[in-house]
Protein backbone atom coordinates (compact mmCIF):
# COMPACT_ATOMS: atom_id res chain seq x y z
CA UNK A 1 0.00 0.00 0.00
CA UNK A 2 2.40 2.56 -1.21
CA UNK A 3 1.26 6.17 -0.37
CA UNK A 4 3.13 7.52 -3.51
CA UNK A 5 3.40 11.31 -4.13
CA UNK A 6 2.01 13.77 -1.78
CA UNK A 7 -1.21 15.39 -4.17
CA UNK A 8 -1.26 19.29 -4.35
CA UNK A 9 -3.94 21.69 -5.43
CA UNK A 10 -2.13 25.46 -5.98
CA UNK A 11 -4.48 28.59 -5.53
CA UNK A 12 -7.60 26.65 -3.29
CA UNK A 13 -6.38 27.92 -0.04
CA UNK A 14 -6.74 31.21 -1.02
CA UNK A 15 -10.19 30.45 -2.45
CA UNK A 16 -11.30 29.25 0.77
CA UNK A 17 -10.08 32.21 2.18
CA UNK A 18 -12.38 34.15 -0.45
CA UNK A 19 -14.91 32.16 0.01
CA UNK A 20 -14.98 32.83 3.42
CA UNK A 21 -15.41 36.78 2.90
CA UNK A 22 -18.60 36.07 0.83
CA UNK A 23 -20.23 34.50 4.29
CA UNK A 24 -18.82 37.74 6.26
CA UNK A 25 -19.93 40.31 3.96
CA UNK A 26 -23.27 38.99 3.99
CA UNK A 27 -23.44 38.05 7.63
CA UNK A 28 -22.54 41.72 8.76
CA UNK A 29 -25.40 43.16 7.22
CA UNK A 30 -27.69 40.25 8.10
CA UNK A 31 -26.45 41.32 12.04
CA UNK A 32 -26.85 44.35 11.82
CA UNK A 33 -31.00 43.84 10.64
CA UNK A 34 -31.15 41.73 13.16
CA UNK A 35 -30.42 43.94 15.69
CA UNK A 36 -32.69 46.30 14.32
CA UNK A 37 -30.34 48.87 12.82
CA UNK A 38 -29.88 49.76 9.76
CA UNK A 39 -28.83 47.44 7.11
CA UNK A 40 -28.65 47.31 3.42
CA UNK A 41 -32.20 45.10 3.25
CA UNK A 42 -33.67 48.04 4.64
CA UNK A 43 -34.75 48.81 1.51
CA UNK A 44 -37.73 46.62 1.31
CA UNK A 45 -35.72 44.15 -0.95
CA UNK A 46 -35.98 41.37 1.34
CA UNK A 47 -36.99 38.32 -0.65
CA UNK A 48 -37.30 40.07 -3.85
CA UNK A 49 -34.09 40.02 -6.16
CA UNK A 50 -33.22 42.87 -7.89
CA UNK A 51 -30.55 43.29 -10.80
CA UNK A 52 -27.96 45.81 -9.84
CA UNK A 53 -29.67 46.48 -6.00
CA UNK A 54 -26.61 46.40 -3.84
CA UNK A 55 -29.41 44.53 -0.66
CA UNK A 56 -29.45 41.89 -3.97
CA UNK A 57 -25.60 41.72 -4.07
CA UNK A 58 -25.54 40.84 -0.47
CA UNK A 59 -27.98 38.55 -0.10
CA UNK A 60 -26.82 36.43 -3.00
CA UNK A 61 -22.75 36.47 -1.61
CA UNK A 62 -23.72 34.95 2.03
CA UNK A 63 -24.80 31.39 0.42
CA UNK A 64 -22.80 31.58 -2.38
CA UNK A 65 -20.24 31.88 -0.26
CA UNK A 66 -20.96 28.24 0.94
CA UNK A 67 -21.55 27.41 -2.43
CA UNK A 68 -17.97 27.91 -3.27
CA UNK A 69 -17.38 25.55 0.08
CA UNK A 70 -19.66 23.09 -1.33
CA UNK A 71 -18.01 22.82 -4.91
CA UNK A 72 -14.15 22.34 -3.55
CA UNK A 73 -15.25 19.72 -0.79
CA UNK A 74 -16.54 18.09 -3.75
CA UNK A 75 -13.90 18.04 -5.68
CA UNK A 76 -11.54 17.65 -3.18
CA UNK A 77 -12.81 14.69 -1.73
CA UNK A 78 -13.53 12.92 -4.75
CA UNK A 79 -9.84 13.28 -6.34
CA UNK A 80 -8.48 12.48 -3.22
CA UNK A 81 -10.82 9.30 -2.73
CA UNK A 82 -9.94 7.86 -6.25
CA UNK A 83 -6.29 8.87 -5.86
CA UNK A 84 -6.56 6.54 -2.44
CA UNK A 85 -8.51 4.04 -4.45
CA UNK A 86 -6.00 4.16 -7.47
CA UNK A 87 -2.66 3.78 -5.07
CA UNK A 88 -4.14 1.20 -2.20
CA UNK A 89 -7.02 -0.68 -4.72
CA UNK A 90 -9.15 -0.22 -1.97
CA UNK A 91 -10.62 2.94 0.57
CA UNK A 92 -9.72 3.05 3.81
CA UNK A 93 -13.51 4.23 5.04
CA UNK A 94 -12.89 4.36 8.67
CA UNK A 95 -8.87 6.14 8.52
CA UNK A 96 -11.20 8.60 5.98
CA UNK A 97 -14.09 9.07 8.90
CA UNK A 98 -11.49 9.59 11.36
CA UNK A 99 -9.52 12.40 9.03
CA UNK A 100 -12.58 14.31 9.14
CA UNK A 101 -13.50 13.48 12.80
CA UNK A 102 -10.39 15.28 13.91
CA UNK A 103 -10.61 18.27 11.68
CA UNK A 104 -14.45 19.41 12.05
CA UNK A 105 -15.30 18.13 15.31
CA UNK A 106 -13.00 19.94 17.69
CA UNK A 107 -14.32 23.20 16.32
CA UNK A 108 -17.83 22.24 15.68
CA UNK A 109 -18.45 20.97 19.32
CA UNK A 110 -16.53 24.10 20.48
CA UNK A 111 -18.90 26.58 18.69
CA UNK A 112 -22.36 24.30 19.97
CA UNK A 113 -21.66 24.07 23.18
CA UNK A 114 -20.71 27.72 23.62
CA UNK A 115 -23.82 28.35 21.61
CA UNK A 116 -26.17 26.53 23.52
CA UNK A 117 -24.92 26.43 27.38
CA UNK A 118 -22.68 29.48 27.80
CA UNK A 119 -23.67 32.80 25.56
CA UNK A 120 -27.15 32.76 26.61
CA UNK A 121 -25.80 33.53 30.08
CA UNK A 122 -23.75 36.22 28.84
CA UNK A 123 -25.80 39.65 28.62
CA UNK A 124 -22.94 41.82 26.49
CA UNK A 125 -24.15 39.17 23.62
CA UNK A 126 -27.65 39.30 24.26
CA UNK A 127 -29.52 39.82 20.69
CA UNK A 128 -33.11 40.70 20.32
CA UNK A 129 -35.83 38.26 19.80
CA UNK A 130 -32.78 35.46 21.12
CA UNK A 131 -33.49 35.33 24.84
CA UNK A 132 -32.34 33.03 26.87
CA UNK A 133 -35.48 31.14 26.70
CA UNK A 134 -35.88 31.39 23.21
CA UNK A 135 -32.24 30.18 22.78
CA UNK A 136 -32.57 27.32 25.22
CA UNK A 137 -36.30 26.26 24.00
CA UNK A 138 -36.31 22.39 23.29
CA UNK A 139 -32.88 22.59 24.78
CA UNK A 140 -31.81 18.59 24.83
CA UNK A 141 -33.93 18.22 21.10
CA UNK A 142 -31.64 20.81 19.37
CA UNK A 143 -28.39 19.02 21.68
CA UNK A 144 -29.37 15.98 19.95
CA UNK A 145 -29.98 17.43 16.12
CA UNK A 146 -26.32 18.76 17.18
CA UNK A 147 -24.82 15.74 18.47
CA UNK A 148 -25.66 13.69 15.66
CA UNK A 149 -24.62 16.56 12.90
CA UNK A 150 -28.32 17.48 11.73
CA UNK A 151 -27.65 21.38 12.28
CA UNK A 152 -29.25 21.80 8.86
CA UNK A 153 -32.51 20.01 9.86
CA UNK A 154 -32.67 22.30 12.81
CA UNK A 155 -32.37 25.19 11.47
CA UNK A 156 -35.05 24.42 8.93
CA UNK A 157 -37.06 23.06 11.99
CA UNK A 158 -36.33 24.75 15.01
CA UNK A 159 -34.45 28.03 13.94
CA UNK A 160 -31.22 30.05 13.90
CA UNK A 161 -29.11 29.57 17.02
CA UNK A 162 -26.94 32.21 17.66
CA UNK A 163 -23.24 32.05 17.05
CA UNK A 164 -23.84 28.76 16.04
CA UNK A 165 -26.48 29.57 12.50
CA UNK A 166 -23.46 28.92 10.49
CA UNK A 167 -23.42 24.95 11.71
CA UNK A 168 -26.22 24.10 9.03
CA UNK A 169 -23.36 23.82 6.57
CA UNK A 170 -20.97 21.50 8.42
CA UNK A 171 -23.96 19.18 8.57
CA UNK A 172 -24.65 18.80 5.24
CA UNK A 173 -20.60 18.69 4.92
CA UNK A 174 -21.26 15.87 7.23
CA UNK A 175 -23.91 13.94 5.49
CA UNK A 176 -21.35 13.91 2.42
CA UNK A 177 -18.65 12.68 3.80
CA UNK A 178 -21.11 10.01 5.88
CA UNK A 179 -21.67 8.28 2.09
CA UNK A 180 -19.16 9.83 -0.25
CA UNK A 181 -16.38 7.62 0.48
CA UNK A 182 -18.74 4.24 -0.01
CA UNK A 183 -19.89 5.67 -3.41
CA UNK A 184 -16.28 6.10 -4.30
CA UNK A 185 -15.05 2.74 -3.07
CA UNK A 186 -18.29 1.22 -5.24
CA UNK A 187 -18.73 2.85 -8.20
CA UNK A 188 -16.97 1.51 -11.38
CA UNK A 189 -18.30 4.63 -13.15
CA UNK A 190 -17.59 7.22 -11.28
CA UNK A 191 -19.27 9.79 -13.25
CA UNK A 192 -22.44 7.89 -14.42
CA UNK A 193 -22.96 7.87 -10.15
CA UNK A 194 -22.29 11.49 -9.76
CA UNK A 195 -24.88 12.65 -12.52
CA UNK A 196 -27.19 9.96 -11.42
CA UNK A 197 -26.95 12.10 -8.03
CA UNK A 198 -27.26 15.00 -9.62
CA UNK A 199 -30.47 13.90 -11.32
CA UNK A 200 -32.13 12.60 -8.30
CA UNK A 201 -31.71 15.70 -6.53
CA UNK A 202 -32.84 17.90 -8.70
CA UNK A 203 -36.10 15.29 -9.58
CA UNK A 204 -36.65 15.49 -5.75
CA UNK A 205 -35.84 19.29 -5.55
CA UNK A 206 -39.16 19.94 -8.07
CA UNK A 207 -41.28 17.83 -6.46
CA UNK A 208 -40.58 19.33 -3.17
CA UNK A 209 -40.94 23.08 -4.55
CA UNK A 210 -44.35 22.03 -6.67
CA UNK A 211 -45.98 22.55 -3.07
CA UNK A 212 -48.20 19.55 -3.15
CA UNK A 213 -49.15 19.67 0.13
CA UNK A 214 -49.14 22.36 3.44
CA UNK A 215 -48.66 19.26 5.78
CA UNK A 216 -45.59 20.29 8.07
CA UNK A 217 -43.67 17.16 7.22
CA UNK A 218 -43.73 18.06 3.75
CA UNK A 219 -42.80 21.37 3.93
CA UNK A 220 -40.21 20.49 6.52
CA UNK A 221 -38.91 17.89 3.53
CA UNK A 222 -38.84 20.63 1.51
CA UNK A 223 -37.04 23.36 3.71
CA UNK A 224 -34.29 20.75 4.75
CA UNK A 225 -33.58 19.65 1.05
CA UNK A 226 -33.25 23.35 -0.19
CA UNK A 227 -30.40 23.13 2.46
CA UNK A 228 -28.61 19.84 1.78
CA UNK A 229 -27.13 21.13 -1.58
CA UNK A 230 -25.29 16.95 -2.28
CA UNK A 231 -25.73 18.02 -6.09
CA UNK A 232 -23.23 20.93 -5.51
CA UNK A 233 -20.75 18.69 -4.38
CA UNK A 234 -21.49 16.17 -6.63
CA UNK A 235 -20.90 19.00 -9.58
CA UNK A 236 -17.92 19.29 -7.34
CA UNK A 237 -16.88 15.82 -7.88
CA UNK A 238 -17.55 15.33 -11.86
CA UNK A 239 -15.14 18.40 -11.90
CA UNK A 240 -12.74 15.86 -10.39
CA UNK A 241 -13.52 13.22 -12.28
CA UNK A 242 -12.75 14.93 -15.74
CA UNK A 243 -9.39 15.93 -13.89
CA UNK A 244 -8.24 12.56 -12.94
CA UNK A 245 -9.53 11.04 -16.48
CA UNK A 246 -7.91 13.70 -18.37
CA UNK A 247 -11.13 14.21 -20.15
CA UNK A 248 -10.55 16.07 -23.89
CA UNK A 249 -12.82 18.36 -22.64
CA UNK A 250 -10.38 20.10 -20.59
CA UNK A 251 -8.42 21.37 -23.34
CA UNK A 252 -11.92 23.28 -24.03
CA UNK A 253 -12.07 24.18 -19.98
CA UNK A 254 -8.29 24.89 -19.75
CA UNK A 255 -8.16 27.34 -22.71
CA UNK A 256 -7.42 30.96 -21.31
CA UNK A 257 -10.78 32.56 -23.34
CA UNK A 258 -12.67 29.79 -21.69
CA UNK A 259 -11.19 31.36 -18.56
CA UNK A 260 -11.66 35.28 -18.63
CA UNK A 261 -15.68 34.02 -20.10
CA UNK A 262 -16.03 31.84 -16.86
CA UNK A 263 -14.90 34.50 -14.29
CA UNK A 264 -15.99 37.41 -16.46
CA UNK A 265 -19.44 35.70 -16.05
CA UNK A 266 -18.75 35.15 -12.48
CA UNK A 267 -17.86 38.54 -11.52
CA UNK A 268 -21.16 40.00 -13.44
CA UNK A 269 -23.53 38.09 -11.90
CA UNK A 270 -22.57 38.27 -8.54
CA UNK A 271 -22.02 42.24 -9.40
CA UNK A 272 -25.45 42.46 -10.39
CA UNK A 273 -27.12 40.46 -7.42
CA UNK A 274 -28.34 37.99 -10.40
CA UNK A 275 -30.37 35.02 -8.29
CA UNK A 276 -31.38 32.70 -10.71
CA UNK A 277 -35.07 31.60 -10.31
CA UNK A 278 -34.39 27.77 -11.39
CA UNK A 279 -31.18 26.01 -10.61
CA UNK A 280 -29.70 29.25 -9.37
CA UNK A 281 -26.94 27.01 -7.18
CA UNK A 282 -26.39 24.64 -9.94
CA UNK A 283 -25.31 27.50 -12.46
CA UNK A 284 -22.90 29.13 -9.57
CA UNK A 285 -21.62 25.98 -8.52
CA UNK A 286 -20.69 24.87 -12.68
CA UNK A 287 -19.05 28.64 -12.90
CA UNK A 288 -17.16 27.67 -9.48
CA UNK A 289 -16.15 24.42 -10.30
CA UNK A 290 -14.75 25.79 -14.09
CA UNK A 291 -12.70 28.32 -11.83
CA UNK A 292 -11.79 25.60 -9.18
CA UNK A 293 -10.32 23.02 -11.79
CA UNK A 294 -8.44 25.80 -13.88
CA UNK A 295 -6.69 26.85 -10.20
CA UNK A 296 -6.14 23.53 -8.79
CA UNK A 297 -5.15 21.28 -12.22
CA UNK A 298 -4.02 24.10 -15.33
CA UNK A 299 -0.56 25.12 -15.44
CA UNK A 300 -1.64 28.56 -17.53
CA UNK A 301 -4.61 29.56 -14.97
CA UNK A 302 -4.95 32.90 -15.38
CA UNK A 303 -5.52 33.65 -11.88
CA UNK A 304 -2.86 32.88 -8.88
CA UNK A 305 -3.84 32.91 -5.46
CA UNK A 306 -0.32 31.10 -4.36
CA UNK A 307 0.67 34.11 -1.92
CA UNK A 308 2.02 32.69 1.25
CA UNK A 309 -0.32 34.98 3.54
CA UNK A 310 -3.32 33.61 1.31
CA UNK A 311 -2.12 29.91 1.83
CA UNK A 312 -2.18 30.24 5.71
CA UNK A 313 -5.38 32.13 5.14
CA UNK A 314 -6.89 29.03 3.77
CA UNK A 315 -5.62 27.22 6.53
CA UNK A 316 -7.75 29.00 9.16
CA UNK A 317 -10.66 29.64 6.76
CA UNK A 318 -12.81 26.77 8.58
CA UNK A 319 -12.11 28.91 12.20
CA UNK A 320 -12.46 31.77 10.46
CA UNK A 321 -16.37 30.78 9.38
CA UNK A 322 -17.02 29.49 12.74
CA UNK A 323 -16.03 32.14 14.69
CA UNK A 324 -17.23 35.33 12.70
CA UNK A 325 -20.82 35.36 13.81
CA UNK A 326 -19.38 35.71 17.33
CA UNK A 327 -16.53 38.43 16.19
CA UNK A 328 -19.20 40.57 14.26
CA UNK A 329 -21.47 41.23 17.45
CA UNK A 330 -18.96 41.38 19.41
CA UNK A 331 -17.51 43.99 17.41
CA UNK A 332 -21.26 45.48 16.46
CA UNK A 333 -21.65 45.89 20.72
CA UNK A 334 -18.20 47.01 21.22
CA UNK A 335 -18.93 50.25 18.77
CA UNK A 336 -22.23 50.80 19.75
CA UNK A 337 -20.99 51.75 23.43
CA UNK A 338 -18.66 54.07 21.46
CA UNK A 339 -21.77 55.73 19.61
CA UNK A 340 -20.00 54.59 16.12
CA UNK A 341 -21.88 53.38 13.15
CA UNK A 342 -19.97 52.47 10.57
CA UNK A 343 -20.73 49.58 8.27
CA UNK A 344 -17.14 49.93 6.77
CA UNK A 345 -15.56 49.62 10.12
CA UNK A 346 -17.55 47.10 11.29
CA UNK A 347 -16.50 44.97 8.51
CA UNK A 348 -12.72 45.78 8.44
CA UNK A 349 -12.89 44.87 12.61
CA UNK A 350 -15.00 41.99 12.22
CA UNK A 351 -12.63 40.20 9.49
CA UNK A 352 -9.56 41.40 11.30
CA UNK A 353 -10.67 40.18 14.36
CA UNK A 354 -12.34 37.02 12.69
CA UNK A 355 -8.60 36.02 11.41
CA UNK A 356 -7.55 36.92 15.12
CA UNK A 357 -9.71 34.37 16.19
CA UNK A 358 -9.36 31.68 13.35
CA UNK A 359 -5.52 31.75 13.76
CA UNK A 360 -5.59 32.01 17.91
CA UNK A 361 -7.92 28.99 17.59
CA UNK A 362 -5.84 27.09 14.31
CA UNK A 363 -2.11 27.39 16.45
CA UNK A 364 -3.51 26.78 20.16
CA UNK A 365 -6.38 24.31 19.37
CA UNK A 366 -7.02 22.98 16.17
CA UNK A 367 -3.25 21.90 15.27
CA UNK A 368 -3.55 19.25 18.57
CA UNK A 369 -6.42 17.33 16.30
CA UNK A 370 -4.71 17.88 13.04
CA UNK A 371 -1.41 16.49 14.50
CA UNK A 372 -3.38 13.31 15.25
CA UNK A 373 -5.16 13.06 11.81
CA UNK A 374 -2.36 12.63 10.09
CA UNK A 375 -1.53 8.73 11.65
CA UNK A 376 -4.52 8.27 9.63
CA UNK A 377 -3.53 9.43 6.04
CA UNK A 378 -3.56 7.45 3.25
CA UNK A 379 -3.26 10.13 0.26
CA UNK A 380 -1.23 12.98 1.82
CA UNK A 381 -1.93 16.13 0.46
CA UNK A 382 -0.62 19.62 0.77
CA UNK A 383 3.26 19.63 -0.93
CA UNK A 384 3.54 19.98 -4.29
CA UNK A 385 3.78 16.67 -6.57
Amino acid sequence: MAKGKKVYFPNLDGLRFIAALLVIIHHVQLNNKEMGLPNIFGSGVDSEYQIGHLDSVIHVIGKLGVVLFFSLSGFLITYLLMIEKERTDTIAVGKFYLRRVMRIWPLYFLIVIFSLFIAPHIDFLSMPEYDIATVQAHLWLKAFLFLFFLPNLLMVGLGIIPFAGQTWSIGTEEQFYLMWPWIMKRAKNKMNVLITIITIYLIVSAILNANLSDGYLYQLAKRFWGVFNIDIMAIGGVASVLVFEKRKILKFLFRKSTQWINLGVIALLIGLGVHFPVLHFEIYGILFTILIMNLASNPDSILNLEHKALKYAGKISYGLYMYHSLVILLVLKTLQKFDINNDYLLFILSVVFSIVFATLSYEFFEKQFLKLKKRFVVVDSGAKV
